[in-house]
């Protein structure tokens, strides 16, 4: 098995902040916000509504409602806000951001990439949205655009590991498997305690014929999570190239007793 960190549909975050508003409306709008941060969502609704009531141009009114109705699976009305919000002001990075991830979960993708691209216009520092942008470039199959995304991403911020789990997975798909392992070491760096890490130098090292190394990371992998069974079919598999077949055999018993659907599978390959 091939599979790296399993792309990731960013979520939404809401502006939650102490911007001055307009005289109209402006403790509807606070009283709101706080609702929303006790998820008191209904609630939030109304005092969004009658803040949006009492002045028609509060955009960040519309933005937080359009949020909240996300949140709550209302993508026709959240898809409405938005539109309001940007509407009343087609400068906001974060309202353009924000429906692409809307359009990206109701399958708008063109429209979704032509909203990241206008927030990346406005904000050529919002990370998020180069990070998201380079994710989509990856999906799609266009596996350069999307490294190029992932550097401009990790030369924003290069303390975020999962960028570099990202561009990691995009080097290995394109055959530069010591580029990969350069960004899973620095995403193990990054984040010591999340066993995907691992999982990913593990199969970098794997397709490098370095199976004592990919063996070790699943060992540490299955430290922070014995019960994921997909550990015990990679480490099986790593064991039996490595000569262990009894071991690897063993792990493979493991994952069929776990429930994975690829034990019996591996164990008529390797075992018998």
């Amino acid at each position: 098995m091939r599979y790296l960190l399993p792309l990731m549909i960013l979520p939404v975050f809401l502006l939650i902040g102490s911007c001055k508003q307009s005289n109209k409306g402006d403790e509807y709008y606070r009283t709101a916000n706080e609702m929303t941060l006790n998820a008191d969502f209904p609630n939030a609704i109304k005092q969004y509504e009658l803040a949006i009531k009492a002045d028609t141009g509060n955009w960040r009114a519309c933005y937080q409602l359009a949020g909240v109705y996300e949140m709550m699976g209302d993508f026709r009305n959240s898809m409405f806000y938005f539109d309001r919000s940007i509407q009343l002001n087609p400068k906001f990075a974060m309202g353009y951001f924000n429906r692409a991830n809307l359009e990206e979960m109701i399958g708008e993708e063109k429209a979704g990439m032509k909203d990241l691209a206008t927030a990346l216009d406005l904000k050529k520092d919002m990370f998020l949205a180069q990070l998201s942008k380079g994710r989509k470039e990856y999906a799609k199959g266009d596996l350069k655009g999307a490294a190029e995304s992932f550097d401009k991403a990790i030369a924003l911020r290069g303390d975020f590991y999962l960028a570099f789990s990202l561009r990691g997975s995009c080097r290995f798909k394109m055959g530069d498997v010591k580029g990969a392992l350069d960004d899973f070491n620095t995403e193990i760096q990054l984040k010591p305690k999340h066993p995907m890490g691992y999982v990913n130098r593990a199969v970098a090292n794997g397709e490098l014929k370095n199976y004592r190394a990919a063996i070790a990371d699943i060992d540490l992998c299955l430290k922070l999570d014995s019960t994921w069974s997909q550990g015990y079919i990679y480490r099986g598999m790593y064991l039996n190239k490595a000569g262990a077949k009894d071991s690897g055999c063993h792990d493979f018993t493991i994952a069929a007793e776990l429930k994975n659907p690829q034990a019996e599978q591996y164990m008529k390959q390797y075992c018998k």
